[in-house]
């Protein structure tokens, strides 16, 4: 959801058979990709999105001050 140059990333679901092969972490990195060229500002309200801007600190940038809980 686009609102205001910010992308609020709420949900990430894979299928079941294929949790576990990388394919969260995949949608997770092109969607950031996407917002960086996109020059968006994220809010990544979705707790695996969340979960990944932590592991993956080159994308902590995309984030505002006030939208950046537990990273």
């Amino acid at each position: 959801m686009n609102r205001g140059g910010r992308v609020n990333f709420i949900h990430t679901e894979v299928p079941a058979g294929l949790e576990g092969h990388g394919v969260g972490s995949l949608l997770a990195r092109t969607a950031l990709d996407d917002a960086r060229a996109r020059q968006l500002r994220v809010v990544p309200s979705c707790p695996f999105v969340r979960g990944y801007i932590r592991r993956h600190p080159e994308h902590r940038g995309l984030v505002t001050g006030q939208d950046s809980p537990e990273l």
